[in-house]
């Protein structure tokens, strides 16, 4: 199934995402996957209430889009 057709920049975050850490994600302002790109991975991953599932579903949408996590 093709990725819905999103405004650039906009992409939602996935569905499916644990509500700890949507909350969280909510908490530091992160709406988009864009915004998740930014934050980095190190900061994402040491984040309370995001979990090693959380953030496979994050880097597998990403990476569905042409993007991706960067370590920092």
């Amino acid at each position: 199934m093709a990725p819905k057709s999103v405004e650039p920049g906009r992409t939602p975050l996935p569905r499916g995402i644990a509500a700890p850490a949507r909350r969280a994600l909510a908490h530091a302002g992160v709406e988009t996957l864009e915004q998740v790109v930014a934050m980095g991975g190190r900061v994402l991953a040491g984040m309370h209430g995001i979990c090693p599932r959380t953030l496979a579903q994050l880097e597998d949408a990403l990476d569905e889009r042409g993007l991706e996590l960067p370590a920092g």
